[in-house]
């Protein structure tokens, strides 16, 4: 009741919105780094730029959420979607930093498919996100990229399975399938993240309908 008839803060859906910009910056960056094989460093760099913007965003609106009183939406709620969202530029900065470290010698044709996917969700996150500031109007509209987040998941689940196949049964180089594995794995945990995001955010409309 007193939620209704105080003004709402915008600040969180302000916050919400400027990391899921960071996001989609990040898995793009991603996906052109293995598309156009290019530097390693110079993505990884950049890649922490945006890692640690997304750190600020979070570190405010943590700090905004303890000095309100009445916030739009419910407190945990809240500090789960902030964090999740910081968890999948967190992932796309692992992979970044791995194929910096490791520098494998040739670029998987799965790995370029599954950033391919990793960049669908983010931008499916992002406008799911967005639609957040008309919760009850926009209920239907997100739960719909809920649906679309989650296909997207198991895509990535089935370019995983398929790409890690064909790294044991190809790669006669232990290195190179030591690092792949790695790399494959923090990608598709990355596409992951986007999932418990989704989840996050279909929780609160359910919650709020």
């Amino acid at each position: 009741m007193i939620r209704s008839i105080i003004p709402r803060d915008e600040v969180y859906f302000d916050s919400f919105e400027k990391i899921c910009v960071l996001v989609v910056e990040a898995a793009e960056k991603l996906k052109t780094t293995l598309d156009e094989e290019g530097s390693f460093d110079a993505s990884a760099r950049r890649i922490k730029i945006i890692e640690s913007e997304a750190d600020e965003q979070v570190h405010r609106a943590v700090e905004k959420l303890h000095k309100t009183f009445v916030t739009p939406l419910d407190r945990q709620d809240i500090l789960k979607l902030t964090a999740g969202l910081d968890d999948i530029v967190d992932r796309i900065e692992a992979v970044s930093a791995r194929l910096d470290l490791y520098n494998p010698k040739r670029i998987m044709q799965e790995a370029k498919q599954l950033t391919g996917v990793l960049v669908q969700a983010a931008k499916q996150v992002a406008e799911m996100v967005g639609l957040l500031r008309n919760l009850k109007k926009q209920s239907s509209r997100i739960l719909e990229h809920a649906v679309e987040i989650n296909r997207l998941e198991n895509e990535a689940d089935q370019v995983h399975h398929t790409a890690i196949s064909k790294l044991f049964q190809e790669e006669n180089d232990t290195k190179e399938l030591i690092k792949w594995k790695d790399i494959l794995d923090n990608m598709e945990m990355a596409t992951d993240r986007c999932e418990d995001v989704s989840d996050i955010v279909r929780g609160i409309v359910l919650e709020n309908i």
